[in-house]
This record gives structure tokens, sequence and C-alpha cells, in this order.
């Protein structure tokens, strides 16, 4: 875990621990995490009260919708609330976390048995973790410069953000806070946020690691059945089971149906672990994501270009970015789903293939009893990756419910702020 990109950042942040055994190490871990916490916490004091101001300052200066006025306020808070939310939760699983990476190995090494397969697995993931957790911290930096964008335009351009402007610098200055106390704890906003997205990308990389595997299991059982058939594929057993008499291949096909049997029981076990570690804390990021993503939109409409281009160009920027964190992000969870939706139906096709095969087997028999078991530990739902204990189920039909969503509440918000601006215009 500490040997890829999101593990390293939050090892040298102190939210885990070193792998040494040294002390002292170990005692700076927990002093940079905690210093962490309490600054993020005193951050959030001072950039909420500031927002709190400009937002009573500019109520009356601002025309339009009041709910979608008071929306665009969201992401304000929802950003600084999510990664904190995220560390503490994920500081409450941490022990979990390494169970759950112990169990990985365990499993990899179970489904994933020939050394080279394993190891390039192994480099696809570690590829994966990498990769992802570097584009998160780039790209929320890229994200969070954006709302620096109105230094670069041009003077004409800058000339209607200006009234804008003014309230903050009138709020900033009413609460005598220091600019350097603003700049440090607009440190600690963009830093636990990055911190936060490692543990969604940890998330997101043993979902891909869970979709490998039943991935893995599902070609054994395929190799089975090929080799009812007459096929060439290799099993387990590496056995031709047609120059073999029927008693041996049925104890054969016995002892591959008891393996294959506990292999889907502790897929459905690890699929558990995964959710028990991150299941709360996916769900509090895709929420929080996706408010946020709504007060993005609202500000857009509300706010165009001609009134705040600097402001705009940031929101459309930001709904681009939170799109990406509340969809595209977790797309591997709801492959998860995918994969194992298709497990019940090569078990259902090779329990065709031993009923053909072993015609007058008895339905009480093992190979029976072995299939049944398959069979119900592949239903539908039995492997999936929740988010709040379920309330959310990661499947491509929620995320495409999703993006419906927020493409009929951006219409919803444009017709709601034109009749606002013609009722305001009329009178």
């Amino acid at each position: 875990m500490n040997s890829v990109f999101p593990g390293k950042m939050l090892t040298a942040f102190g939210f885990l621990p070193f792998s040494t055994k040294n002390p002292t190490l170990r005692f700076l871990g927990r002093f940079v995490c905690a210093f962490y916490m309490m600054g993020g916490a005193a951050g959030f004091v001072v950039l909420s009260t500031i927002a709190v101001f400009s937002m009573l300052n500019t109520a009356t200066a601002r025309q339009g919708n009041s709910f979608l006025l008071l929306l665009t306020w969201t992401p304000t808070f929802g950003i600084y609330i999510r990664a904190f939310i995220i560390m503490i939760m994920f500081l409450a699983k941490r022990k979990a976390l390494y169970f759950l990476c112990d169990e990985t190995l365990r499993m990899t090494n179970r489904l994933i048995p020939h050394c080279g397969d394993l190891q390039t697995h192994q480099v696809r993931w570690q590829r994966m973790a990498n990769l992802l957790g570097i584009a998160t911290v780039l790209g929320h930096i890229v994200w969070y410069l954006t709302d620096y964008i109105g230094l670069v335009l041009p003077s004409s351009s800058v000339d209607n953000n200006k009234h804008a402007e003014t309230h903050v610098n009138e709020t900033t200055q009413q609460l005598l806070v220091p600019l350097k106390v603003i700049w440090a704890a607009s440190s600690f906003y963009v830093s636990l946020f990055c911190l936060s997205q490692q543990v969604i990308v940890m998330n997101v990389v043993f979902a891909a690691i869970l979709r490998s595997l039943i991935r893995k299991h599902n070609a054994v059982l395929m190799a089975i059945l090929d080799g009812l058939k007459g096929g060439h594929q290799e099993t387990d057993k590496k056995v031709d089971e047609f120059r073999v008499p029927d008693a041996t291949v049925r104890l054969i096909l016995i002892e591959q149906l008891a393996t294959a049997r506990y292999n889907q029981t502790e897929l459905s076990k690890f699929s558990a672990q995964i959710n028990s570690v991150f299941h709360n804390i996916v769900f509090c990021a895709h929420v929080l994501d996706q408010m946020c993503l709504m007060g993005f939109v609202a500000a857009v409409i509300v706010t165009g270009p001609s009134v705040n281009l600097a402001n705009w160009i940031h929101n459309s920027v930001s709904i681009v970015f939170f799109v990406y964190y509340s969809t595209l992000l977790l797309l591997p969870l709801a492959r998860v789903f995918d994969e194992a939706e298709s497990t019940h139906l090569k078990a259902y096709q090779l329990a065709v293939g031993i009923r053909r095969h072993f015609s007058s087997e008895p339905i009480d028999s093992q190979i029976h009893e072995h299939l049944q078991d398959i069979l119900g530990a592949s239903e539908q739902n039995n492997i999936v990756l929740h988010g709040g204990g379920g309330l959310i189920t990661f499947t491509r039909s929620w995320f495409a419910g999703v993006m419906t969503f927020g493409l009929s509440f951006g219409v919803l918000a444009y017709e709601i702020t034109q009749r606002s601006n013609s009722s305001n215009s009329s009178s």
C-alpha cells in the first residue's frame, strides 16, 4: 500500500503510519496528522466566516431566485466539509484497511496462482493507483488556480469583476483577517481535498482488483465447461477428461466445483470487506460532489459571463471537474457489478453442460450441490459495491440516472432564472 502514490502521500501527511518501527518516526507521523486535522478545522472556520460575511454582503446586490442564489454557495462549504469528513472516516477505518490489504494479497495469490500473470496484474494496479493519484492532485491544483483566472484576463474583462471582488475585500478588512492566515487556510483547503482524493483512488483501485479477480473466477468456470465439451483450454488439473473413465472425470469435476464454490464465497466476503471500509467514505464523497456540482451549475446560470467573467470561467471548469469526480472516477465500482452479473450466466451455462454430460447424476449428488451453491452465491447484487450502507448501489444505471438528474437540474435552474429575470425586468 505504501508503494503507490496514494499510500505514500497519506503516509507523508501522517494519515498512514510509517512502515518502520522507529518510534520517533511514528510519533512524527501522528503529530503531522493531528496538526493537519486541527489546522484544517481552523482553516474551515476562517474561510467559512469569510464566506458567510461575503454571502450576507452580496445578498442584496445579487438578483435572482433565492434558492439558486443560496445553492451557489454550496461548493464553498461542501468541498471543505467533504475533505474533512473523509479524512476523519479514513482514520477510523485505518486498521480495517490493513486487514483488507492482507485479504487482497491472499485473494490475488489464490485466484491468480501463476507468478508471471500475478506480476502483470500487480504492475497494472500500481500504475493505475499512481496515475489516478497524481492526476487527482494536479487536477485539483489546476482547478484551484482557475479561481484566480481574473488576474490574466484582459483589463476590459477584469473591470466587470471589480464589483464582486470589492465585497470580498471589504469583508476581509472588516473581519481584520491577515492575508497570511487566509493563505494558510487555503493551503489546508487544497491539501486536505487532495488527500481525500487519494482515499477515493484507493477505493477505485480495490474495486479494479475485485473486478479482475471475478474475471479470473469466471474464466475458471468457462474452463471447466470447455473441458466437458472437449475443449483444449487448461483447467487447474490440466487433465484431458475425455481420455479417462467417467468416474475419474466425476471426481476431478467435484474437486473443481468445490474450489469454484469456495472462491465464489470468498469473493463475496472480499466485496463485503471493501464495502465495510469504504462505503461511508465513497457515499460522503459522491453525495457532496453532487451537491457541489449543483452549486456550480447554479452559479454558471445565475452569474453569466457578462456579470463576472472570471467566476463564470471558474464555475464552468468546476462543473467538468466535479462531473469527473462524482461519476467517471467511480466507474470502476460499477464495472464490478457488471463482471459479477456475468458470473451467474456462466454458472448457469456450466450447470447445463454438466447436466448434459452427467444426465444420470442424482439431483442430490455432490456435483449438483456444488452447482446450486455457486448459482445461489452468484445471484444478482451478491457482489456489488455500495455507498452509505446500501443507500447507493454503484451500477451503470445509477451513474446514468445521476447524469440525467444533473442535466434536468440544469434545465430547471435555467428556466427558473429566466422567469426570475423576466419578472424583475417587468417590475
